[in-house]
């Protein structure tokens, strides 16, 4: 196997997607119990030893060639069988460990097994199994509809008046308060800019800032620590007092060593009325979530709820109405789902399942929001992450939103949605309903690139019309921000772009890119 290329490593090594439990002191193993007796079918084992760290994967989730060329080699890996220019060899491949700390880590806590889980020869059934299963290609979503440029209630142009920033931004924080919009951009620091667009401070910084807080008393910003997957906890959480205190390197907290993390929370988890942190490192074949109790003195201690890689976000919530704070949590990279953490009132969670995914979903995002205002929190999930192997469309991308029912979530819609990346309920046309405005990182470049953004226009009866902007395909856009940028009490949006180019990205779409040099979009709704 040849040596892994920049880009090839950045997206496959996100997440090795399947039969991935990263604890970092046990590998997955299979009760030798459980297995099937006598002549075991493909099927039977793959029932077993694919379902033995997450939902069970259906051979129709992908086709015969991202199975073959791409799946099927890193469930091997991850059941100890390793498979090298179509050879089985003893040991994983050099390439598959990432160089220095990250992939000392990796084999100190043995991701990859010593031994292999079961026999050679039912591996070979397995394989053969999902080869004669899957199919050629995937079908085209069923409710997939037309998208029409322009949306009827939103004028939009560009916000950066000076086009100061590059359009290589990673997080966006707003403070409503003071008007500022502070804009994160990739290995160059942080921007501060007015409600206007025009830059009026800079933060210097070879930073990887993914997440920025700000409020009357604090800025607070959640640096990855790198954009690539890796395992080296370079990450951080750093709080200043203001933005001008993070300019001048003036903090008054930091988490440091965290492993490549990507979202926080606050609360009062154990009632001590101190601020904790929630934080969702999701790493890549390690990881955690997370919160990190913090005493009178600034000191930290960890609490680890999960011990596994792709750890997305957390919601903080009372769920069991007890007065206690609660979380849920959104987790990907393999054993997919979202998961109710309930708080004893002293900091001690139980967890509870409540929703599972397949593997193959690429959870991205969810929202906690009363849908059908019936005092119940519902969801809102994207599922769209494309970048484990060369980006395959699936039927299955899209947002869905599940309601809750006396504790329980049931699907209650699903758009279709290529690579969808984030996602809110809003009512943005002011009619009484919630519309839902929508980001694909992952859009269909070729047949469909309006889904780059969307708002679905909800008539109230949960039918949605889609429309997007003129500006659909200006730039890579990956994430927006909702606020009243005009001060007319409508939903204003600001989207961001992030423009990697990647192998299956037509090179008439990157040119477009350059040519526009657009980095943020204002979407200035005009209902009111």
């Amino acid at each position: 196997m040849k040596k892994l290329s920049g880009i090839y490593w950045i997206f496959l090594a996100l997440c090795f997607t399947f039969c991935n439990d990263t604890s970092e002191t046990s590998t997955p193993q299979t009760s030798q119990t459980n297995l099937p007796k006598g002549d075991a079918t493909g099927e039977e084992l793959a029932q077993i030893f694919c379902a033995a760290c997450h939902e069970f994967p259906e051979p129709g989730l992908l086709d015969k060639h991202t199975w073959k060329q791409f799946v099927l080699l890193r469930m091997g890996a991850f059941m100890g069988i390793y498979e090298h220019n179509q050879k089985y060899v003893p040991t994983p491949p050099t390439e598959w460990l990432e160089p220095g700390i990250g992939g000392q880590r990796v084999s100190t806590a043995k991701i990859y097994p010593a031994k292999p889980t079961l026999s050679i020869a039912d591996w070979e059934k397995i394989k053969a199994y999902y080869m004669e299963q899957a199919p050629q290609s995937l079908p085209v979503a069923a409710n997939k509809q037309e998208i029409k440029v322009g949306i009827p209630f939103f004028k939009s142009r560009s916000f950066d008046q000076g086009k100061v920033l590059s359009g290589q931004i990673q997080g966006i924080g707003i403070d409503p308060l003071k008007k500022q919009v502070y804009l994160s951009v990739q290995q160059s620091g942080i921007f501060q800019l007015n409600y206007q667009g025009i830059v009026r401070s800079y933060s210097p910084g070879n930073t990887f800032v993914s997440q920025i807080s700000t409020d009357a008393k604090h800025f607070t910003t959640l640096d990855m620590g790198t954009r690539i997957a890796s395992d080296d906890p370079k990450g951080r959480l750093l709080k200043s007092l203001s933005f001008l205190n993070h300019r001048k390197k003036q903090s008054v907290f930091e988490l440091p060593d965290l492993m490549r993390p990507v979202h926080f929370s606050v609360a009062d988890l154990n009632g001590d009325q101190q601020e904790d942190y929630i934080i969702s490192e999701y790493g890549n074949l390690l990881g955690r979530l997370a919160w990190y109790e913090i005493n009178t003195e600034g000191n930290s201690t960890r609490h680890i709820l999960n011990p596994e890689d792709g750890a997305i976000a957390s919601h903080v919530l009372d769920f069991n109405k007890d007065g206690h704070p609660d979380i849920l949590a959104l987790q990907a990279n393999a054993d997919e789902g979202i998961d109710l953490y309930l708080n004893d009132g002293k900091g001690s969670f139980s967890k509870e399942r409540k929703l599972r995914f397949p593997p193959s979903y690429g959870s991205t995002h969810f929202e906690v929001l009363d849908f059908n205002g019936d005092g119940a929190e519902d969801l809102l999930v994207c599922h769209g992450d494309n970048g484990d192997y060369t980006p395959l469309l699936k039927p299955y991308h899209g947002v869905r939103l599940y309601l809750q029912k006396k504790g329980k979530f049931e699907e209650a819609f699903f758009l279709p949605l290529h690579g969808a990346y984030q996602a809110t309920a809003q009512d943005f046309d002011m009619d009484g309903d919630l519309d839902i405005a929508a980001v694909s990182f992952h859009p269909d470049f070729e047949n469909q690139p309006e889904e780059s953004f969307v708002i679905f226009v909800n008539d109230g009866k949960e039918n949605f019309e889609a429309f997007t902007v003129p500006q659909f395909g200006n730039s890579r856009w990956m994430r927006f921000a909702c606020t009243d940028i005009d001060g007319d009490k409508d939903v204003d949006i600001l989207l961001t772009a992030f423009n990697v180019q990647t192998p299956e990205i037509p090179k008439n779409v990157v040119a477009k890119w350059v040519e526009s040099d657009e980095a943020v979009l204002l979407l200035e709704n005009t209902t009111r």
